[in-house]
């Protein structure tokens, strides 16, 4: 049995709008009895009789379509509830032997039920359920127990719910927790807060750890007018101090006072104290360019090649 040939001839169902038409629809084909079920089923297996498997196939299309509606709680689409609960169906045709003693909707109902549970379970959300037979039951089964115990559809579950429905299907508590979660489906960010007109976006409530635009201009105008109050400053400074300054902070690799001892032929003490009056210098320039505040970060340098000043 080609599952396209059959498709092609089956009613057709696009949209929720036309599910009364659809069902109205399929309840035109009979229902059969025992014996002309098993007739069909045999042509069918030993003949290979598409007109046969059609039979088998419309005369339980009500019974699928009654087991996707139970789950249209899910948010998916009717219409691909329906069509996958179909392909349950030619699925059970293909494999049905009434020589085992049971009727093609006992058998099928297995197959449609296992088939919709698996396009769920790949088209609820981009996060990943599970597929193991304890995630599958839970997925399926916390709906009904939330019911049981009057839990909100959308809200959080106590801990003493948490646990009994844990104990109830064999599950850890955590995976209760995550799985309710889940069950409420991917959230749009542009989901009004309150039903109001004009209310504000669930985005707008997210927080947002970088600066803001405004913060990161004002950031940015500080620094250069510290960076370029510094180059005043620097060129304040004798040629003598310069050179200690540079050498000691500007350079990539700071000369230590004992070397710069040497190249001016005193003391590193000395040096120590011509660094400490140049510093004292740059500080009063900078304080007296910026108001007396200096802005709090962690360290002003201006690259050695920036050609604001010639170092000595």
């Amino acid at each position: 049995m080609s599952t396209l040939s059959v498709l092609s001839n089956l009613p057709a169902l696009h949209s929720e709008g036309g599910l009364s038409r659809y069902l109205a629809a399929i309840r035109k084909f009979p229902l059969l009895s025992a014996a002309d079920e098993a007739m069909y089923a045999r042509r069918w297996h030993e003949h290979g009789e598409s007109e046969a498997a059609y039979r088998l196939v419309t005369s339980h299309l009500r019974l699928a379509a009654k087991l996707a509606l139970r789950y249209r709680g899910y948010g998916l689409p009717i219409a691909d509830l329906i069509s996958e609960a179909n392909l349950g169906l030619m699925h059970a045709v293909k494999r049905f032997n009434p020589e085992k003693g049971v009727r093609l909707s006992t058998y099928a109902m297995w197959w449609i039920k296992a088939t919709v549970h698996e396009y769920i379970l790949r088209s609820w959300s981009l996060v990943k359920i599970g597929t193991t037979a304890a995630q599958k039951k839970l997925f399926f089964k916390l709906r009904k127990l939330k019911g049981r115990i009057s839990a909100g559809e959308d809200g959080d579950l106590s801990p003493e719910q948490v646990k009994y429905i844990a104990d109830e299907l064999g599950v850890g508590s955590r995976d209760v927790v995550e799985m309710n979660g889940r069950m409420r489906g991917d959230i749009s960010l542009n989901l009004p807060k309150t039903r109001e007109d004009g209310s504000e976006e669930m985005q707008d409530y997210l927080v947002d750890p970088a600066p803001d635009p405004e913060s990161l201009l004002s950031e940015v105008q500080d620094r250069d007018q510290v960076r370029s109050a510094l180059k005043d400053a620097l060129a304040g400074l004798t040629p003598r101090e310069q050179h200690i300054i540079g050498a000691r902070f500007l350079a990539e690799q700071p000369k230590t006072l004992e070397e710069l001892g040497a190249t001016f032929g005193v003391s590193r003490e000395r040096i120590r104290q011509i660094e400490v009056r140049a510093l004292q210098k740059i500080g009063g320039a900078l304080r007296a360019r910026l108001g007396g505040t200096l802005p709090n970060y962690e360290r002003l340098r201006l690259p050695p090649t920036s050609g604001a000043i010639q170092l000595a």
